[in-house]
């Protein structure tokens, strides 16, 4: 196959995306406007799903040789009432580990791999796509591309007008700070703290620190972000709740822009993957297992069709992979995003325990 293909966005979803092309013999150029390594708000659990997405690029290995030890454990703790699940498998890696390690090994089998490179489109159509690159050192040019993968995140990307928003993003703000440690966490264990307020997650990461990454709900009918001190305030509460001795700072706090979304995901010669399409909520590392799905199934997408009507057939094929492998997430975040119903959790967990720790089996399935 001859077509040139641009990825923006190195992230897991772009990076698979590349990989994948690659691997076919497929002309690829990977964009990413910061230099690596790099840290992230969140997305540090993989979870069985994920790695044997990796499996189909060949970088589960990669990835599973940096953690010491995989995880073994989930629990969930609304107020006093906590529940623990065994989990199937996964391992938790930073960010900045993680994504360094797969863009080197992108670069290592011969993907263009340009860091430091703003990407901004400047028009698409059924032909080509437009874009002009720049570099840190103001250096600027015009490229015209086959196909365009748009893996840009929560950031957006700037294209809402050839891939508008279906649902705007809204709802509650992703937060995560990085901790030095933690007593109440315990190793090889994803700790979920739920409140009115939202929720809470924490792992201990390969180098032993702690990553904390929240999503903190707005008060009703308030459509503005929250302010720093009101996030951490919020967070605290949760903590608190739970009667944990961590406390966080607003300092401290990365912010994401609202996490709730869904966009168009192709137009002409231009498609959207991983979080740049929509949102997973990331219970055991789902969110990561949906960007690495995605820019696999939407490189095989233009493998296997070309590049004539790729909006179409990714579209199709988006779809079909969020009605097999989102649902019980969409139930999940439902559960925790509403406080009447979070605070029926801890009564829930108690009577049917059964169904929390068969819902993490069920999320955690290859």
């Amino acid at each position: 196959m001859t077509a040139n293909v641009l990825v923006i966005g190195a992230g897991p979803a772009g990076v698979s995306a590349a990989m994948r092309l690659q691997a076919c013999g497929v002309s690829v150029t990977l964009v990413d406007r910061s230099e690596f390594p790099r840290d992230k708000v969140c997305g540090c659990c993989l979870n069985l799903s994920a790695l044997a997405s990796l499996s189909r690029i060949q970088c589960d290995s990669l990835v599973a040789d940096l953690v010491p030890k995989n995880l073994r454990y989930w629990s969930l703790q609304h107020g006093s009432r906590r529940i623990a699940a065994e989990l199937p498998g996964g391992i938790a890696l930073s960010r900045r580990a993680m994504d360094a390690a797969l863009v080197a090994q992108a670069a290592a089998r011969g993907v263009d791999f340009r860091s430091a490179c703003d990407a901004k489109i400047i028009s698409v159509d059924d032909k080509s796509v437009c874009v002009e690159l720049r570099t840190r050192n103001l250096r600027c040019n015009q490229v015209l591309c086959d196909v365009v993968v748009l893996a840009t995140g929560l950031s957006g990307g700037g294209v809402s007008q050839w891939l508008p928003w279906e649902q705007s993003p809204t709802g509650p703000i992703g937060v995560g700070t990085n901790l030095t440690e933690c007593a109440e966490v315990k190793p090889q264990t994803i700790h979920m703290l739920s409140g009115d307020d939202g929720y809470v997650g924490l792992v201990q990461l390969e180098d032993q620190s702690i990553d904390l990454a929240a999503a903190v709900r707005r008060p009703r009918g308030d459509n503005d972000s929250l302010n720093r001190q009101s996030i951490a305030n919020r967070i605290n509460a949760i903590l608190a709740a739970a009667s944990w001795s961590l406390r966080v700072s607003e300092q401290s706090l990365r912010m994401t822009p609202p996490l709730t979304r869904r966009r168009r995901v192709g137009y002409g010669r231009l498609i959207a993957i991983g979080d740049a399409a929509r949102y997973v909520e990331p219970f055991t590392g789902e969110g990561m297992a949906w960007a690495i799905e995605s820019g696999i199934e939407a490189a095989d997408c233009i493998v296997n069709f070309g590049v004539d009507e790729i909006a179409a057939h990714w579209t199709r094929q988006s779809r079909l992979l969020q009605r097999q492998r989102q649902w019980v997430c969409r139930a999940m975040s439902f559960a925790l995003s509403s406080p009447a119903v979070s605070r029926m959790l801890g009564p829930a967990m108690q009577i049917a325990p059964w169904a929390v720790k068969r819902t993490i089996h069920r999320i955690n399935s290859r």
